[in-house]
Order: C-alpha cells, then sequence, then structure tokens
C-alpha cells in the first residue's frame, strides 16, 4: 500500500537473479525497480526476462531510506513458473489462462533445450497428466505465410537486404536495409511498423536511431520488440521514412513467418511459441 511508503524519503525494489551456466549458477545480477503509483498501491514491475529463465527464482527486496537511514523488507522468492504453477493448482481459474500457462511453460522448457542451458531444470518438468492435456498438439500448429515487398515504390532510395527474428527477453524482428543511393544522413531514418493490436486497432509504432548493420558499411538495421504475446500471428506493414517522405517499398511480414523457414528443434520451438501465442490471444480476447 501506498500509505505504507509514504513517510519514507526514496524506496525501490531490488530484483537479485540468478545466472547459469552449463547447468551450474554462476552468479547473480542485480535490477533496481523504481515504483509507479495505481490507485492506493505502488507497484514494481520486473522486465527483461527471457524464455530460458522461467524457472530462475528472483529475490526480491524493498529497500528505503529515511533520514539518511536504511531500511528493507523480508526477501521475496518468485519466478515465472511460480505465477503459472499457482494458477494451474487453483481450481477456481479460467481454463483459457490454465491453457495459457501450460503452453508458456513448454515454451520455457523448448528454449531451454534449444539453447542447452538449465537442461536439468526445465519449466514444464512438473506439469500433472491432467495439466498436460491443457498443451496444445504442435502438429496442428501452422505458420503464416506473410512475407512479401510489395514493389510499392518504383525508384526506392533504400532497399531491403532481409529480415529475421530472435528470441530473447522479448520477441524481436530485425529488419536489414542498404542505403548505398540514399544522399542523406541515415541516422535521419525511420521505420513505420502497422499492425493491428490485441484490441483490434491499428497502430503505427516509429522507430529511430538505425544501427550499422554487422560489417556493412551501408547496410543499417531496426529492431522491433513491439508485439504483445497475443500479437505474434499480426501481419506488419514495414517502410522506411525520411520525415513524412516512404523511402523504400512496403515489407509485409509477421513473427509467425519466420517460423515457416526453421528445422529442427529451431522449428518445434518456434511452433511453441505460436501455440503459447494463440493461447495468450484467446485469453486475453476472452
Amino acid at each position: 500500500k501506498a500509505s505504507l511508503l509514504e513517510n519514507y524519503d526514496s524506496y525501490a525494489l531490488e530484483c537479485v537473479i540468478p545466472e547459469y551456466e552449463n547447468n551450474v549458477q554462476t552468479g547473480t545480477r542485480t535490477v533496481t525497480v523504481e515504483p509507479v503509483l495505481k490507485g492506493n498501491y505502488y507497484y514494481f514491475t520486473l522486465e527483461g526476462l527471457n524464455a530460458i529463465s522461467m524457472n530462475h527464482m528472483v529475490k526480491a527486496t524493498l529497500r528505503m531510506t529515511k533520514n539518511g537511514q536504511s531500511f528493507c523488507s523480508k526477501e521475496d522468492l518468485f519466478s515465472v513458473a511460480t505465477y503459472a504453477y499457482a494458477q494451474l493448482n487453483q481450481t477456481g481459474t479460467k481454463e483459457s489462462l490454465k491453457v495459457l500457462c501450460a503452453n508458456l511453460l513448454r515454451y520455457g522448457s523448448l528454449a531451454q533445450q534449444y539453447k542447452n542451458y538449465c537442461t536439468d531444470n526445465l519449466p514444464d518438468s512438473n506439469l500433472t497428466e491432467e495439466q498436460k492435456a491443457y498443451l496444445v498438439d504442435l502438429d496442428t500448429v501452422d505458420f503464416d505465410n506473410v512475407n512479401q515487398d510489395l514493389h510499392d515504390l518504383s525508384n526506392p532510395e533504400v532497399t531491403w537486404v532481409g529480415k529475421t527474428m530472435t528470441l530473447d527477453s522479448k520477441v524481436i524482428l530485425k529488419f536489414v536495409f542498404d542505403t548505398a543511393k540514399y544522399m542523406g544522413n541515415p541516422a535521419d531514418l525511420t521505420l513505420r511498423i502497422s499492425y493491428v493490436n490485441t484490441s483490434g486497432q491499428r497502430v503505427t509504432d516509429v522507430l529511430t536511431n538505425p544501427v550499422v548493420y554487422q560489417a556493412g558499411t551501408t547496410r543499417y538495421a531496426f529492431d522491433f520488440d513491439g508485439l504483445l504475446a497475443a500479437e505474434l500471428r499480426s501481419p506488419l506493414s514495414v517502410a522506411v521514412y525520411e520525415g513524412d517522405w516512404q523511402i523504400s517499398t512496403t515489407l509485409e511480414y509477421s513473427a509467425s513467418s519466420y517460423g515457416g523457414g526453421t528445422t529442427g528443434a529451431l522449428r518445434s520451438l518456434c511452433k511453441a511459441l505460436m501455440a503459447y501465442s494463440d493461447c495468450a490471444k484467446i485469453f486475453f480476447e476472452g
């Protein structure tokens, strides 16, 4: 409650996150989270945990100061998997949330196996047979075919080189383009990405500050991580702009389309991601 902190001069949540290598904990990293006031409560939101970290127990401590003295709360331990199993084990949890949590845990497990990371401690290892019934059959998961250049500009000043996706703390889509014909400053370019969000509204995100791509002196890239889990099938319209002028052709792409070009363990991981995304869409729209 906000009233419990109002007499302190400052307060923040200290989160200590374990780090592992070859299934052995090698250390920790500490993140300080500032509060956000919502109604009568302060909320502390820790971001940046990736798919392979679902089983990592985060140690959280509220640290406060008053008149130069330091105070702290008791430590609290929590993880993504802890939350998911709590929802799965409660009789009153909505079925769509149970389905979402089970498929989230399976996605985390396949991510750990793909990365060969903490394979002795997989998030879905404690699912009961009843809870495993919530898992989507990956053989039924399809990828979308949203992947084309519309060629809607006859003489584009920048040309597309490629696109890809990485799975990190968020799903990150990378769009790479070449500026060999462009006479201006690449730092002035922006990327406009238009798509329909979970509320059914068309939104446009504008990205700035492209970065040099690998060793190519005329190649630049934008990274886009703005999609929510439920939006990974949303078709994206992507184009490079200088001010209000479009100077590239328009790409149509989706996170789902990336999986269509994968094989083996990565394909299974992408299918698990899309199963989780589909479950998220059902839950949030329901």
